[in-house]
């Protein structure tokens, strides 16, 4: 008994779904047969092959080795926030949001085990950049790659669309962070100096598998690449399994099967078809909410059900990306990475205030003005 509260404390996020799950289960029983067909497998495979190369790089302690070189030109904490920043908005546009935090939060994570300062809530701002980033282009998210489709937008179309709102939401994160950050000077620990040599063969084969196991995604044969991958670390890398956050992957299909049959109540439904979405301004605030209870992926699928208009949904779930960290599933595996509560309790400090101040500019500068 001690050993299983001892894991709902460690894993609260996980310990409410599946609490979700099991009400869930008692008032519609005859859905329980189809939460397989519930679950997007493609990104479980997508995600599985992830968590396991981003163990393997970080056990090859070349994280470290990159950070330390990094933190010898950036000497405090603002401008070194403000480059990780950049980074994270920039690959999140082309590499997608999920990806760029696979490269990013283990960097930083590298970079606390070298210094005295706490910068664990650079963390959080990551999570936030590759959110506003990965809102510029067709292939940044899930949701833009659906609505992108769904509506046969053209590439240089979509793109053109979001500048404006990307645009402001830069800005915004800017200013966060020029005030939230300080110039305090970087000060190093002892392990900067003593400094273990990485693995460079678990690197370079790491690396090497991740750009084929990214290929294998883009022509969609990951189904075969997967069981590849993970034959190999178990013959040759086998303590990269065990690093590796099974966890996680049990939370994101925990979440595909309660927000799936959370969208297909019938109340729900009912009250939602009462609400007047011929309005742009109520179609943003509408994808924005539902963003914040069921996720912005499945909100895009949801909201697309009800309205037509694309841009609204699109400019909606983006913003709502930022929030709770349920908003956006790049929060929820950023804030795995970390292994910590109390960052929960951090992200929502920063990301809830930064969604309200951007949606609620956004919906003044789009859908009043």
């Amino acid at each position: 008994m001690t050993k299983i509260i001892g894991l709902i404390k460690k894993e609260v996020f996980l310990s409410i779904l599946l609490l979700l799950t099991v009400i869930l289960a008692v008032f519609y029983p005859y859905k329980i047969k189809n939460y397989p067909l519930f679950v997007d497998w493609q990104t479980i495979t997508a995600l599985t092959g992830l968590l396991i190369i981003t163990a393997g790089i970080k056990e090859s302690g070349f994280f470290d080795y990159i950070s330390r070189n990094m933190l010898k030109k950036l000497k405090n904490e603002k401008s070194l926030a403000t480059f990780l920043i950049f980074i994270s908005i920039f690959l999140s546009a082309f590499l997608t949001n999920d990806i760029t935090l696979f490269i990013v939060i283990p960097l930083t994570l590298g970079m606390q085990n070298l210094i005295k300062n706490d910068i664990s809530k650079l963390i959080i701002f990551e999570a936030i950049s590759v959110n506003v980033g990965s809102a510029l282009t067709p292939i940044g998210n899930p949701q833009n790659l659906f609505l992108w489709h769904k509506w046969d937008i053209s590439f240089v179309m979509f793109i053109y669309k979001m500048i404006p709102l990307v645009a402001i939401l830069i800005v915004i994160l800017l200013v966060f962070t020029w005030l939230i950050f300080p110039a305090r000077k970087i000060k190093f620990s002892k392990k900067f100096k003593n400094a273990e040599r990485p693995n460079k063969i678990l690197f370079v084969s790491s690396l090497t598998i991740l750009i084929i196991y990214l290929i294998s995604l883009e022509i969609k044969i990951a189904y075969i690449a997967l069981p590849i991958l993970f034959i190999l670390y178990l013959l040759f890398y086998r303590n990269v399994l065990f690093k590796t956050d099974w966890i996680l992957l049990l939370t994101f299909i925990i979440i595909f099967i309660d927000f799936r049959i959370v969208s297909t109540i019938p109340i729900i439904i009912k009250y939602i078809q009462m609400l007047n979405l011929q309005h742009s301004g109520n179609v943003f605030l509408f994808s924005a909410l539902t963003s914040q209870l069921i996720s912005n992926v499945p909100a895009s699928v949801f909201v697309s059900k009800f309205s037509s208009n694309w841009l609204a949904i699109t400019y909606g779930v983006n913003v709502a990306g930022n929030g709770l960290a349920i908003g956006s599933l790049a929060n929820i595996i950023a804030l795995r990475m970390v292994k910590t509560k109390k960052i929960w309790i951090d992200f929502h400090k920063y990301s809830v205030f930064y969604f309200l101040v951007t949606g609620i500019i956004i919906y003044i500068l789009f859908f009043i003005l």
